[in-house]
């Protein structure tokens, strides 16, 4: 099932300097913490001026779309999605 979320969560973000890869390995949202395993894909998105860099990501059961907002830094899970279809 696909919900929409839009809420600030924390992120901890890793930056590979060999390969240049970036990717959220760590969330916590609602007091619980989410241990990420993959990157499924990156895009960037832009709002008015904004540019949002936008990360799917799995912790191998759910699936979250993350944002980070380059105007002010924050990070925002956008929506999960746990595979089942309603």
């Amino acid at each position: 099932m696909n919900e929409v979320i839009n809420e600030k969560v924390s992120v901890e973000l890793i930056y590979n300097r060999m390969t240049g890869e970036v990717m959220p390995r760590r969330m916590r949202w609602q007091g619980r913490l989410y241990i990420m395993k993959k990157l499924g894909y990156y895009h960037k998105a832009r709002q008015g001026r904004t540019i949002l860099h936008i990360f799917h990501v799995t912790d191998g059961n759910t699936d979250f779309r993350l944002s980070l907002d380059t105007e002010n830094l924050h990070w925002t899970l956008n929506e999960i999605t746990d595979g089942t279809t309603t």
